[in-house]
């Protein structure tokens, strides 16, 4: 596979209706979603297609932005609501594998580019 240029990630904030995807700030981690909620209450919202809406934006952004790249999402395979939301986005299985203790799962999804 030929090496690809940085790009950056995003450009601008991304916004859903409910959501906003930004680029990290120093004190977060590689990548954020923030759900505009206190730590508090996220078991409260844990459910309701947050994490879906989130992962559709990114991915609408990255078909525009590098389309035909694969997309490689890794999660665990007792995790089911990460194997259900990666089966709902479009990710195929590629393999799974043992690490951290536990069984693996790696999924590919190609995207295509949206329409302008």
């Amino acid at each position: 596979m030929p090496e690809l240029d940085p790009i950056a990630w995003p450009p601008a904030p991304i916004q859903t209706e409910r959501l906003v995807v930004r680029e990290p700030e120093r004190r977060d981690r590689a990548a954020l979603i923030d759900l505009l909620a206190s730590p508090d209450s996220l078991p409260e919202v844990w459910g309701h297609g947050y994490a879906a809406e989130a992962c559709a934006a990114a991915l609408d952004w990255f078909a525009t932005a590098l389309p035909g790249e694969p997309v490689v999402l890794a999660t665990q395979t007792a995790n089911t609501r990460s194997m259900r939301l990666a089966s709902k986005l479009g990710f195929r299985e590629e393999e799974r594998y043992e690490a951290y203790g536990a069984e693996q799962w790696l999924g590919v999804r190609l995207l295509a580019a949206r329409p302008v």
